[in-house]
Order: C-alpha cells, then structure tokens, then sequence
C-alpha cells in the first residue's frame, strides 16, 4: 500500500473525518413568518391568498361632507391640502355660509381679516365668531374688521400686546351686535374715554353681555368705570389680576349692571369697602371671586352674604382677614351655595361645622393651606354634605380619620392632599 492511501476506513492521513452535519428540514416562507410572528410580539403572518386591491377610501362623498361639515374654516383650509379629493369637497363647503360662523385666524389682524373677507365672499355676512391669539393689532386693522364682519358677536383678540384702547374703540362703536368680548393677555389694553364714545355712540348702547380683560393689567379704576357706561346689559365681568382696579371702581358697578359673575381675583386694592358696594347687586350676583384680595375681611364678606344670598360659587381663597365669623355669615345666608373655596383663610374647626350644616348641597369645597381645621370638621362636612364631588385637604392638619369619614359618606368625592399615609 502505498503512503498516499488511507490507513483505515474513515481515517485519512490519520486525522479523523466528522461526518456531515444532517440537512435541516426545509421550513415554508409561512412557516418561517409564523415562527417569527410568535417571538417578536407583532403580526408577520403571511397572507398566502390571491393578491387584493387596497381600497384606502370607501366612504362616499355625502359621507364626507357631512364629517367635514363640522370642522372650522381654517381647519378645512388645511384639509384642503391633503388630496385634490378632499379639496374639490373644502371648496363645495365653504361656499355654503354654515362653517364661516367660527373664524380662528392667526398673523396681523389686518392680513387676516383681508384674506377672510376674500375667501368668505358672500358668505362674509354669516361670520358671527372671530378668534385670533397673540396677533398685531392696529387701528386699521381693526375697522377692517367692523366694516367687513358687521353681523360678529363673540371676539376674542387674546393675549396680543399691541392691543390698546385706541384699537378697541372702533370695535364697540361699530360692531352694533357684539355680546362676547374676550381680552385675555392684553397687557396694554384699556377702556376708552366715555367722552370719546359717548360721541360715537350717541343714544345707542352695545348689546355687550360678557367682557373678560384677565390679566390687563393697564385697566384702571376710570376705565372700568367708561366700561360700565357703555355696557349696561353687562352680566358677566372678569377682572382677574387687573392690578390697577380698586374699589374706586368697584363702588360703580351696582349703579350701572346687574352683574351675575364677577371676578376680582388678585386685585389687591379691592377691600370690604368695595365688597359693601358689590353687596348691592343683591340676588342677581351667583358667581364672584375675590381670591388673593388680602385686605378683604369677615366684615365685608358677611354683608355681601347677607345681601346676595342666591350666591352658587364663592372664590376667597388667599383672604388671610377671613375668619369663623365670615365662613359662618356665608353658611348661614348662601344656604344655595354650590362650590367654596376658603384656601389659606382662618377658618377652623368650629366655622366648618357649621358651614356643613347650612349648606348641604355643597359639590365643591377647598380647604388647602387651612392650618386650623381638623378631622372634627372634616366629619361634620362629610356627614352633612353628602353629595360632595370634589375637596381639597393639600396641607391641612386632616389625618386618617378625616379622610375615612369623607371615603365613608361621600362616596363620589375627589379627594386632593399631601399625605402619603392616606389610602
């Protein structure tokens, strides 16, 4: 034998030979996307059928137009960009005068009320709410505005800092429907003179019911008090953080509005002088806040309860002066009262129950930062006012006993606190 040739069966230059690992079982493509389906977690299945046609859109026309009927104009503007479907349905909606009646609008009032007057067309007289946020304001754009949408009720030019009086007067003097205005955030706007539009207006007042200025600060005592003038159908008011007012101010509103809201939340030269005057508007007053007004006491607090005992809600949050004596005045002569709050006052144990038992309809009640209320208190109010939705016990004295009792009678109740322990 020669030495090229092998020694042995299987051996081969006296190495031993592994023998070939065995085939694998050959797996589908179906299979093989089965198994991997199982592992990570997601459908991978393989559709082994005839090949299908995907349909994206089997709505009907008239479908689509009734969903996009109820979305805004300048929604649909943007709809419209989508396909030349969608477009083709935004241009056979806004010919119709239904989806102007809300315009929201952004850029400088005056570019924006040129290109919706334009766009609108004949349907420019169905616009009746127009609402723009942190836009520039000038006086040209604002009689743009009244000479093209005459027929608006509900304005809202939040939060724009060019706004001033001088761009708000045009809007009072010639929109004859306006009922909604909405100021918010406009830190250099105030009420024009009441010389001014005495002479625009002459005999006619505006139908105005509802004026929010939160946060204008640049509102002052003389301003609120043209603002009365010219709006004698004003039912709703809200001043808050209008630092400037003062019950100077304040004093006039009974003699011109029968308000049923008013907010003077942080105007801290508001004082129980100013709540003597508001206790004027006897029942007609429901909503009123004067949280954060610090020099506002049991003395003015217990006349405004005396008079206006029809009250529903009752902000005196931050109102350090307020004591047993106004919480019971409050009790005792808003028996309709509905939601309360009396954060950080002085109220304690003895003013709690009997808040509780006067006034057992109350829904809503924040104590927070109440350092001299206790779980005696708490039970009484969670005994008589069993229909409680929502208190506020954040940094209160309250344990677990307290908040049991409230768990125990109002079975509907939010509870908000601090305590881990509770539960």
């Amino acid at each position: 034998m020669s030495s090229g040739s092998c020694s042995g069966p299987g051996v081969c230059g006296g190495a031993r030979r592994r023998p070939p690992p065995p085939p694998e079982p050959a797996l589908s493509l179906a299979a093989d996307l089965s198994e991997l389906s199982l592992d990570q977690g997601y459908h991978t299945l393989a559709d082994c059928g005839p090949p299908r046609r995907r349909r994206d859109n089997t709505l009907t026309d008239a479908l689509w137009l009734k969903i996009l009927s109820y979305l805004e104009v300048s929604d649909l503007c943007r709809m419209s960009r989508v396909c030349r479907r969608w477009s083709r349905f935004v241009a056979r909606l806004t010919a119709r005068p239904e989806p102007w009646r809300r315009v929201r609008a952004a850029g400088p009032l005056e570019v924006a009320a040129r290109c919706a007057g334009a766009r609108a067309g004949p349907c420019v007289s169905a616009v009746r709410e127009w609402r723009s946020k942190t836009c520039a304001v000038t006086v040209a754009g604002s009689q743009l505005i009244a000479a093209t949408f005459r027929n608006l009720t509900h304005l809202a030019l939040t939060s724009s800092s060019t706004m001033d009086a001088r761009a708000l007067a045009p809007l009072i003097t010639d929109l004859v429907d306006l009922r909604h205005i909405d100021l918010t955030g406009c830190p250099n706007v105030d009420w024009p003179e009441w010389a001014w539009l005495e002479s625009r207006l002459a005999t006619r007042r505006p139908p105005i019911e509802y004026i929010d200025l939160t946060d204008c600060s640049a509102v002052t005592d003389a301003g609120l008090c043209a603002l009365l003038h010219t709006c004698p159908s004003l039912q709703y008011l809200y001043l808050r953080r209008c630092t400037l007012v003062t019950d100077a101010g304040v004093r006039w509103i009974p003699s011109y509005c029968a308000l049923k809201e008013l907010s003077v939340s942080d105007c801290t030269g508001v004082t129980d002088f100013g709540l003597y005057e508001l206790a004027k508007l006897g029942p007609a007053l429901r909503y009123l806040s004067v949280a954060k007004c610090s020099q506002v006491s049991d003395s003015g607090v217990s006349t405004l309860a005396r008079r206006c005992y029809k009250l529903r809600y009752l902000n005196a949050r931050g109102c350090g002066a307020l004591g047993d004596d106004g919480v019971e005045a409050i009790g005792r002569g808003c028996s309709r009262l509905r939601a309360l709050d009396l954060g950080a006052t002085d109220v304690s144990e003895a003013g709690l129950q009997i808040l509780a038992r006067c006034c057992p309809n109350l829904k809503k009640l924040a104590l927070r930062g109440c350092e001299l209320i206790g779980d005696d208190g708490l039970e009484a109010v969670a005994y008589y006012c069993r229909g409680l939705t929502q208190l506020n016990i954040q940094d209160t004295p309250v344990t677990l006993r307290g908040y049991r009792a409230v768990k125990k009678y109002c079975k509907r109740c939010v509870i908000e606190h601090t305590n881990p322990g509770f539960c």
